[in-house]
């Protein structure tokens, strides 16, 4: 009964670390860095040592979306993780209870990422982020950089018929 409760301690603690790659300040994950050259996309650094990429959505360049790579990792036992998201639209306050459904219902079908709330009820933010394997490969990071963008812009449009970001 001891091991068993000692197991259970062991396989949870690694879920509580949150991991940067490459030392203890915001900087850039070289591994992000080597993978957007390889696919020949350009991006800016900010503050918080995370790629920030513009984007454009269809062939013409009328609409854009702004996507970022986190270059912090989280750890969960032997898997390092990282996000990529994009904001979709601001709420002007709390969320549609409407819309909320609709999202929720959309992140069931979704295999890859899920819809979440960023700020707090005043000042909220819509996103769509998913997670991969922080050693993913330029045409995993590609794959994924993709539906980031087309399922935060679709819903941009939707919701607010503009492209504010």
């Amino acid at each position: 009964m001891r091991s068993l409760a000692l197991l259970a301690t062991c396989l949870c603690l690694p879920t509580l670390l949150p991991a940067q790659v490459g030392g203890s300040g915001p900087t850039a994950d070289p591994r992000i860095g080597a993978a957007l050259e390889e696919i020949g996309l350009t991006s800016e650094i900010d503050g918080d040592g995370d790629y920030k990429l513009v984007v454009n959505v269809d062939d013409e360049g009328e609409r854009t979306q702004i996507v970022y790579i986190i270059s912090g990792t989280e750890r969960y036992g032997n898997l390092e993780i990282r996000e990529i998201w994009a904001p979709s639209f601001k709420t002007g306050g709390a969320l549609d209870p409407d819309v909320a459904r609709q999202m929720l219902i959309a992140n069931n079908r979704m295999k890859l990422g899920a819809w979440r709330l960023y700020g707090d009820a005043e000042d909220q933010m819509a996103v769509y982020a998913v997670h991969i394997d922080a050693d993913a490969n330029a045409q995993a990071i590609r794959d994924a950089l993709a539906l980031v963008v087309n399922v935060a812009d679709a819903e941009e449009l939707k919701q607010t018929g503009m492209d504010e970001y």
